[in-house]
This record gives structure tokens, sequence and C-alpha cells, in this order.
């Protein structure tokens, strides 16, 4: 959990609520930010017609159940888990990174019989394959196997 800022607003102690109206409407008028919500307000019908075309398109439906539906299989991960997945996804897009940068020295070229013999007697690279082998399995078995449910049905009428 993150720490709480230590804020305390100071307030004049005769401090009137239409002085406090009349500096945050100046405040807001000199960052641009009431012009944007008074242009906004003005296009608001503009602005949800051409959002709802937007998302009335079946493209957006798709992408929506899609943005659900990882959202829900994230909501299954714990924290810690999905911490250690990106750091070793992170090392391992390092390490390819240093195997093929130097096209010079050959790295990631094949590595000829001697090599491969020597790549068949390496005893940490089969412990670090083994549970890949056994991801890529389980990965093509839940790909053969009937999905889930759709997270939500799509809309039976178009917004508009």
């Amino acid at each position: 959990m993150s720490a709480l800022l230590p804020y305390h607003p100071k307030r004049p102690p005769d401090a009137r609520p239409e002085d406090e109206w009349a500096t945050l409407i100046k405040a807001l008028s000199e960052h641009g930010i009431l012009r944007f919500l008074t242009d906004m307000a003005a296009a608001l019908p503009e602005v949800g017609l051409i959002a709802a075309r937007g998302l009335n398109s079946e493209s957006s439906v798709h992408a929506t159940r899609n943005l659900v539906t990882l959202w829900q299989a994230l909501g299954r991960v714990p924290p810690d888990d999905f911490a250690r997945l990106l750091g070793a996804v992170s090392a391992a897009a390092q390490s390819i990174e240093r195997e093929t940068e130097d096209p010079d020295t050959l790295n990631g070229g094949p590595p000829g019989i001697t090599g491969a013999y020597h790549l068949l007697q390496d005893d940490a690279l089969w412990a670090a394959l083994g549970p890949i082998l056994w991801g890529l399995k389980a990965f093509a078995i839940n790909l053969r196997a009937s999905g889930p449910p759709p997270a939500s049905d799509p809309p039976q009428e178009p917004l508009l």
C-alpha cells in the first residue's frame, strides 16, 4: 500500500465560499480547463454521436469483449506470480538480445555438431526446457479444448 500524502490545505479562517469559488474559476480559466470544458459541453451532441457510432461497430464489440476476457484472466493470477512471470519474460528477452546482438561473433548461429552435442549434455538447459515443454503441452491442450463462455452477450440491437 502507498502512504498518504501529508497535504493540509491552507484555508484562511475568514474565507468565504464565494471567494473560493472565484479562485477556482480563475485557476480553471488560467490553465485552459474552463475553455476546454465549455467547448466540450457545446459539442456534446456531436461527440456523443461519434462515440456511439464507434462503439456500435463489430470490431469495438470484439475489442471490448477481449478486454473483459483479459481482465478476468489477469484477475485470477496472483500479483506475485504475475511479477515473477514478467521478470522471467524480461530476463528471457534480454538473454535473446544478448545472444543475437553481435553478428560478427555468430552469437545465435548454428552450434555445429560439437555444439549440438554439448547442448544435449547441458543439464541446466534441460532443466530449463522441462517447464517450457510442459507449458507448451498445457497450452496446446487448452487450445484444443472448448473455450470458456463469452464474457458478456453482444447487444441484440444497435445503439443508434
